[in-house]
């Protein structure tokens, strides 16, 4: 945030790719969204950043992995601030599809399920619009 940015609160201001993929980098939670035969479906998940892209390791047999195989997906993190009535938001929309393991990053960078269960199944979201907001203190 600029000093100039600083007399405008409750402004609304688009960041930058820039921007946005260092938040993206900087957290490991996020929601994916994507549609299903009922319809518009989000779920939290554990996710890394690898080469621009979104990375999730998920169950085999779950639905994520049924629905996100090829398909068109979305995925946001965000922050929020309630005292200050601030934050921020980190959209990116795309094409999930499942990631042939000779594709993936080296053990240490991929993505940690926080829950239990297996997860062998990894799914790539490819960005064709990364955006994102940032609301600043009021």
């Amino acid at each position: 945030m600029t000093s100039e940015e600083r007399w405008f609160p409750s402004h609304l201001r688009e960041m930058d790719r820039a921007e946005c993929l260092e938040l993206l980098a900087g957290h490991q939670v996020g929601r994916v969204a994507y549609c299903d035969d009922l319809g518009p479906v989000v779920l939290p998940v554990n996710y890394v950043i690898d080469r621009d892209t979104v990375l999730l390791q998920v169950s085999p047999h779950s639905t994520l992995a049924r629905n996100l195989q090829s398909a068109a997906a979305s995925f946001e993190i965000d922050d929020f601030d309630d005292y200050n009535q601030s934050g921020w938001s980190v959209l990116v929309r795309g094409e999930a599809a499942y990631v042939d393991p000779v594709e993936l990053p080296d053990e240490g960078n991929r993505p940690v399920a926080w829950a239990e269960g297996q997860r062998t199944f990894h799914v790539r979201i490819t960005p064709h619009d990364i955006s994102g907001r940032r609301l600043l203190p009021a």
